[in-house]
């Protein structure tokens, strides 16, 4: 029973995290063009070792989850992008780690009409 139960949440959790993006017919309600930007912890910038497997899980309010890939100098830039609330987590796993990804809980962000550049903050107890 436990590992039943066990694979029915891996394979949920695989169903929710795949793609890097939102697939445009996949979600019904205003959007913006682009989503563009950087992460910084605390007002400044982060950046990542090169290989290093990163990208930003989100939550939209209206219970959608998508994966925005980070660049190694901690900028993304994405296509189009649905309009909310977002609740978020930065998932890494580091060249060579074992293992699952790391998870490190994130700000809440809004994505508003017309606005295609966000600066998305990890908090000032970020470390690297």
């Amino acid at each position: 029973m436990r590992s039943t139960i066990l694979a029915s949440s891996v394979v949920f959790l695989g169903t929710a995290v795949v793609g890097c993006g939102p697939s445009q017919g996949s979600f019904n309600g205003p959007t913006v063009s682009a989503f563009n930007g950087k992460l910084v912890a605390g007002g400044k910038p982060v950046a990542f070792p090169e290989g290093d497997d990163i990208f930003v899980q989100v939550f939209h309010e209206r219970g959608r989850s998508f994966n925005i890939p980070i660049k190694s100098d901690g900028t993304f830039n994405i296509g189009w992008f649905p309009v909310g609330k977002y609740s978020a987590a930065l998932m890494r796993k580091s060249k060579g780690a074992k293992g699952g990804p790391g998870r490190y809980g994130m700000q809440d962000f809004t994505v508003v009409e017309g606005q295609t550049e966000y600066v998305l903050d990890l908090g000032k107890g970020y470390k690297p």
